[in-house]
């Protein structure tokens, strides 16, 4: 049972990235006007985000259910989720916001501190949602590996 619920986390969590971030997000941009797009994509990355998070930690709980914290917790598998756990909060709590106000002429702290374009920041966001993908897929890899042992 414990092996169903963790491939549907891997599934649903890497699924939903790698397909609204590589898939979806280029066709919105390619058939719809940037604004609508943006907010589409934005809508939808939320959702990425969320369930992403909510993946992470319950894969991360299962391993340390299976191995034991203390060893689970030292292991690449670990190091995997905490990374990509850590990157989605980033991009949801520090870098979408700062996004979103310059989106609306707003005003954000950390934009005000650190300044930057739209574009350095939109790139930033891509960087950090390419290195979660990264994690997942290095997580998922590991995950597999350890199946077939």
């Amino acid at each position: 049972m414990r092996m169903i619920l963790e491939t549907c986390c891997i599934v649903a969590w890497l699924g939903m990235l790698l397909v609204a971030g590589y898939v979806v997000a280029p066709i919105l941009f390619a058939h719809l006007p940037k604004m609508t797009a943006g907010n589409i994509a934005g809508e939808l990355f939320h959702y990425v985000s969320y369930t992403g998070m909510v993946a992470t930690v319950c894969l991360w709980f299962s391993g340390c259910l299976k191995k034991g914290f203390k060893v689970y917790l030292s292991s690449f598998k670990s190091s995997c989720l905490l990374a990509a756990f850590l990157l989605m909060m980033i991009n949801e709590w520090l870098i979408t916001p700062v996004i979103v106000a310059l989106k609306t002429k707003g005003v954000h702290i950390l934009h005000q501190t650190l300044g930057g374009s739209f574009a350095a920041w939109h790139g930033a966001s891509q960087i950090i949602y390419l290195l979660t993908a990264i994690c997942g897929v290095l997580f998922m890899m590991a995950w597999a590996k350890e199946l077939r042992s």
